[in-house]
C-alpha cells in the first residue's frame, strides 16, 4: 500500500481509522521507494534539463512569488535561470509531480486506492539560510518527506476550523495582526526535519517553514491528501438527481420572483427529501466507493 511506503504500516493503519488532528513526525520506512524512484538529484534534473513544465513551477522569495517571466522561456523552465535564482535564495516549487512523473503517479494512485482520498505530490527546493513561503495554512492533510538538507517547521494550532477547498483559505481570511501574535507567543510546536524524516501536518495548522538555520539546501516532497467530507457525499447524492426527470422540469421566471421564490425553494426542498429517501443505499454506496477511489477532481457524478 502506497501510504505505508511513506509513513510506515502502523501509522498508515492508524490514519485509516483515526484521521490526524495534530502534527507528528516519524522516520521514512527503510524499504520506501521514495529516495530511489525520486530524490533530490532527480528533482534538480527536471529543472536543469529544461523539461519541467512552466505551468507546474512556482518560485518564491521571502514569502513573495516571482513573476514567471524571470524563469521561463517557450513554456519551459529556463535552466540558465535556475541556479542563478537559487544562488539568490529563491525557493523553487515543482507542483503535482504525479501528473508528469510516472513513479509519483503510481504512488499517488495507490494512496487514493487505499484511502479514498485523491493525492498529489509537490517538491520544494530551498537554499540554506533562506525562506520561501512563510506563514499560511493549507486546506488538506500534508505529508512532508525530507529528502536532503533540513527544514524547520514552526507550527500553530488552527485559526479556522476545518478549512476545505476554497472555503476559509489563508489568503482570503488573512489578518495582518496574526503574524505579530504568532511571533510574540512563539510556536505551539517546532519540528526540525532532516533527510529521511517525515512530518504529518493536518489541514488548518498554521506553519512557517524555513531553512534559515541550515547551511545546506533543503529538498522535500509534500504529499497532499484531499480528504473526503460529508459535503462530498452530499454533492454526489444531489448530483445524481439529474437522472430523475422531476429535477429537469423548467422553473418559469414567475417562479423565480421575490414573492414566489420562497414557495419554489420549499417545493424543491420537498422534492430533494423525497428523492434522497427513495435512493437504494447499497447501490449508491458502491457508486460512491468507486468514485472515491478513482475520481481526482471535485466534479459531481
Amino acid at each position: 500500500m502506497s501510504l505505508d511506503m511513506i509513513i510506515g504500516r502502523e501509522a498508515a493503519a492508524t490514519i485509516l481509522t483515526e484521521w490526524p488532528t495534530k502534527p507528528f513526525a516519524l522516520t521514512l520506512p527503510s524499504d520506501s521507494p521514495v529516495g530511489r524512484v525520486i530524490n533530490a538529484q532527480t528533482i534538480r534534473g527536471f529543472l536543469t534539463a529544461g523539461c519541467a513544465p512552466s505551468t507546474y513551477v512556482n518560485m518564491f522569495h521571502r514569502g513573495e512569488a516571482l513573476h514567471p517571466g524571470r524563469f521561463t522561456a517557450d513554456d519551459r523552465v529556463a535552466p540558465a535561470s535556475v541556479q542563478l535564482l537559487l544562488d539568490q535564495g529563491v525557493t523553487i516549487q515543482l507542483r503535482e509531480l504525479n501528473r508528469w512523473h510516472p513513479p509519483m503517479s503510481a504512488i499517488c494512485a495507490g494512496i487514493q486506492a487505499q484511502t479514498g482520498c485523491p493525492a498529489y505530490v509537490t517538491a520544494f527546493i530551498t537554499p540554506g539560510g533562506t525562506q520561501g513561503l512563510d506563514y499560511h495554512w493549507d486546506q488538506y492533510l500534508g505529508i512532508v518527506v525530507q529528502l536532503e538538507g533540513s527544514k524547520t517547521w514552526e507550527l500553530w494550532e488552527p485559526k479556522i476550523e476545518s478549512p476545505y477547498r476554497d472555503h476559509a483559505t489563508s489568503t482570503r481570511l488573512w489578518d495582518g495582526d496574526w503574524v505579530g501574535q504568532w511571533q510574540d507567543s512563539g510556536p505551539d510546536m517546532t519540528v526540525d526535519l532532516s533527510a529521511g524524516q517525515v512530518l504529518v501536518l493536518p489541514r488548518g495548522w498554521v506553519h512557517n517553514p524555513h531553512s534559515r538555520h541550515s547551511n545546506e539546501t533543503s529538498v522535500h516532497l509534500t504529499f497532499v491528501l484531499r480528504e473526503r467530507v460529508p459535503l462530498w457525499i452530499a454533492e454526489r447524492l444531489i448530483g445524481s438527481a439529474i437522472n430523475d426527470p422531476r429535477f429537469r422540469v423548467v422553473i418559469p421566471p414567475s417562479g423565480l420572483g421575490s414573492e414566489s421564490m420562497p414557495e419554489t425553494v420549499r417545493n424543491v426542498c420537498s422534492l430533494m427529501v423525497d428523492y434522497i429517501g427513495g435512493l437504494n443505499i447499497e447501490e449508491i454506496s458502491g457508486v460512491l466507493r468507486r468514485a472515491a477511489q478513482q475520481e481526482t477532481s471535485h466534479s459531481t457524478v
